[in-house]
């Protein structure tokens, strides 16, 4: 039985890679080929999406951005996350990965939830993101904070100091109103 070597890349390497609507991200070296998403994580990601958006209107001095975006959350670190919020505007013409960190992550959890309940908790919290958003489409979202992202509550109505005048009816975003 042979075990195949893992193949480390450079980030120079894994920006060479050809365009792809693929979930494509480098962690340390390693390339991350994320599933594609399932019906309900698409759907409840366009609803946060949408409300997301709403609030924003009239606001040109923020950025609600959605994958696939790569982002630099540090050296060799490039994430797409689900849905993300910049307290600053991205240009048009921005390109290439984005070299800022938003200050709000969104992942809505799929098949792999360790990755992005541990390990992406863990590099949004080491960049410096200020809140993630752990949407899980079962019923809750954790709204987590502070040094490390480890404060943490699952609000029936999602606001954030970040974002004045923003609140989510969490039931209502995670209901089946088809």
């Amino acid at each position: 039985m042979s075990i195949a070597a893992k193949s480390w890349v450079s980030e120079a390497e894994f920006l060479s890679l050809p365009e792809s609507l693929e979930r494509i991200e480098l962690i340390d070296g390693e390339v991350i080929v994320a599933p594609i998403p399932v019906f309900w994580h698409q759907e409840v990601l366009a609803r946060l999406f949408v409300s997301l958006r709403t609030w924003a209107e009239g606001r040109p001095d923020l950025t609600i951005a959605q994958a696939p975006l790569d982002v630099r959350f540090g050296p060799n670190r490039i994430l797409q996350p689900d849905a993300m919020v910049f307290l600053s505007r991205l240009e048009r013409t921005q390109a290439g990965p984005v070299d800022r960190i938003p200050e709000i992550c969104v992942e809505v959890l799929s098949t792999d939830r360790v990755y992005d309940r541990v390990t992406k908790r863990f590099l949004y919290g080491a960049a410096g993101v200020a809140e993630y958003w752990i949407v899980d489409p079962a019923g809750f979202i954790e709204r987590r904070w502070g040094p490390g992202l480890v404060d943490e509550d699952r609000p029936e109505q999602l606001t954030s100091p970040l974002l004045p005048g923003f609140s989510l009816d969490v039931a209502k975003l995670l209901a089946d109103i088809r």
